[in-house]
């Protein structure tokens, strides 16, 4: 009766009953350490007081106002502040429901601007290999889910625009005696020649993980990577779109993480983190420019839903940053973020099943040998040892590989991350 009409789903997992900070309990009162942070949402932690406190009050002054009546003060004033937080080219926000309602916003946000310039023929969307974009048809048809898109294929989506993919940067299998310098030219190179096989004329957008979080298992690029494939882009008037969905807002230690990588998207596409798992909220951010084109649309551009911009979420989403800017820090990000790869390395570095560990701030993963045919059983002796694993979709040489996503809440202290890697250990230590 819940969730999934298959006669034969049982889900064989815990129920839990209720969470604080990296904690769940189920129930029978057993913990679990919240490794992943749920879905790399949960960002500080569960039931933060200061979140929880902002939130009632949110409730008992405004919960809803519909935009196309009414003006917020939340809305408007959490917009400036993604705006200020961006320090870029960014000039205007506007805030969704859902990381694939933003994804696909983004994309109609190119178009129109396109059509501004009295451009119709630049249509399609291309995304790279090992990428998810989004659970919608449109944001399936340029992530890289076959699972979620196979009945789609041939039917509402077709294979021939969809299974076009740019090449991730993956350093980990780049050909033996190839430099990482030699391995990034070979990816551009790559990467322009099929964008100019299919014709930029016709492309509006590129989108990109700045980097790739649950498809591949943080897979961080060369460190000109994306300056490099920007002025390509640039070259072909194609706009390129950050899916900052996970990486957004602290998890890698910057409020961004196109920061990292010293490049300017055209868009910024973010969720989870934004809403921290109490309320759904995701934002799409764009340029000066865009958005000055957008304003002389005749028809104009119109994007959103019912609950878009509601002060109830937009409210909580300020909160969250308030809690990330002034209690936490992006420094503080960034030295447990050393601390926790350093517990990686030492603790299961060692493993022979090992391939790879690999991460920037709070967002890591250890990839190894097995094959992801082995993942439930990871999964379910995860829980038996207290701690929720993440197999990542689709990773290693043809994507087989069984690799582990680490996301644990920006909160987590020193002794909390021992805690968490001595249990995945166990784990390690009972399966390989």
């Amino acid at each position: 009766m819940y969730m999934y009409p298959f006669t034969d789903y049982k889900p064989d997992v815990p129920k839990v009953t209720h969470g604080k900070g990296v904690w769940l309990f189920d129930e029978n009162g057993k913990d679990y350490i919240d490794s992943t942070s749920g879905p790399m949402t949960v960002n500080l932690g569960h039931c933060h007081p200061d979140i929880i406190a902002a939130m009632e009050k949110q409730l008992k002054r405004l919960h809803f106002a519909y935009r196309f009546h009414f003006r917020s003060q939340e809305a408007e004033l959490l917009a400036s502040r993604l705006v200020e937080l961006s320090d870029d080219n960014k000039g205007y926000a506007f805030f969704m429901n859902s990381g694939s309602e933003a994804s696909e916003a983004a994309y109609r946000i190119a178009l129109d601007y396109f059509r501004s310039r009295g451009n119709d023929k630049k249509t399609l969307a291309l995304g790279r290999r090992i990428s998810n974009h989004g659970n919608t048809i449109q944001s399936l048809t340029y992530g890289d889910d076959r699972a979620r898109k196979v009945n789609l294929l041939n039917k509402a989506i077709d294979p021939a625009i969809s299974d076009l993919r740019l090449p991730p940067y993956y350093d980990l299998h780049k050909p033996g005696g190839c430099s990482s310098d030699g391995w990034l030219d070979a990816c551009l190179n790559e990467t322009f020649e099929i964008i100019d096989s299919v014709g930029a004329e016709h492309i509006a957008c590129v989108y990109v993980e700045p980097v790739t979080a649950s498809s591949g298992g943080v897979l961080i690029p060369h460190p000109d990577y994306f300056r490099k494939l920007k002025a390509g882009l640039q070259a072909r008037d194609i706009l390129l779109i950050a899916d900052e969905i996970v990486t957004g807002l602290g998890r890698t230690g910057e409020w961004f993480s196109m920061k990292t990588w010293k490049t300017e998207s055209d868009i910024t596409v973010i969720g989870k983190g934004l809403g921290a798992g109490f309320t759904p909220i995701s934002g799409v951010m764009i340029s000066r420019q865009i958005g000055d084109a957008l304003a002389s649309l005749s028809p104009p551009h119109f994007i959103g839903h019912t609950y878009s911009g509601n002060p109830l979420s937009a409210g909580v989403a300020l909160a969250v940053l308030d809690t990330l800017e002034n209690k936490i820090g992006m420094a503080s990000v960034r030295s447990r973020g050393a601390y926790f790869g350093r517990l990686l390395q030492e603790m299961v570095g060692g493993e022979k099943v090992v391939a790879e560990i690999r991460g920037q701030g709070l967002l890591w993963a250890v990839e190894t040998t097995l094959s992801r045919q082995r993942a439930d059983e990871f999964v379910k002796t995860g829980h038996q040892e207290g701690i929720n694993l993440y197999p990542c979709r689709s990773s290693g040489k043809d994507g087989e590989a069984l690799t582990f996503l680490f996301t644990p809440p920006l909160i987590i202290s020193e002794k909390e991350m021992d805690e968490l890697v001595r249990r995945f250990s166990r784990v390690m230590s009972r399966l390989v």
